[in-house]
């Protein structure tokens, strides 16, 4: 199968259209742009009940350099100008970071999904990020 999908970079897979990289091609996200590799977990049953689902969790497996954050000249709703800041934020996770998403399961994210390999990953911002588990588990 990893065969036929490496010759067709995008590929329908089932009723989703995923895009495929292979596992020996180095993937370099750009600016705040972090790759999570999805884990499963036990939540418990707090959260069960808050969420509705389980909150999506994973190991960061690649990070962009950082960005410039947008500035803007007014409150929410009388904005009528932005611009990039001076000041260049680079990002705070780090590669084998586990970080939770924050959210419903893959299925509730509008997140960018593809296959790495055989391995589905996703691709998302650094502020997506709601926290970093520090011991592992």
């Amino acid at each position: 199968m990893s065969a036929q999908l490496e010759d067709v970079p995008g590929k329908r897979l089932g009723n989703e259209t995923s895009t495929y990289v292979a596992k020996s091609q180095q993937i370099r996200p750009l600016r705040d742009h972090i790759i999570v590799e999805p884990i499963d977990w036990a939540p418990s049953q707090i959260l069960k009940i808050v969420y509705h689902g389980k909150p999506l969790r994973g190991v960061v497996r690649a990070v962009g350099p950082g960005c410039h954050p947008l500035k803007y000249n007014g409150p929410k709703g009388r904005r009528n100008k932005s611009w990039y800041s001076a000041i260049y934020q680079p990002t705070d996770v780090k590669v084998g970071d586990i970080v939770e998403l924050g959210g419903l399961e893959l299925r509730g994210y509008l997140f960018h999904t593809f296959l790495w390999g055989s391995k589905e990953h996703i691709l998302c911002r650094e502020a997506d990020v709601a926290m970093v588990i520090e011991n592992g588990s």
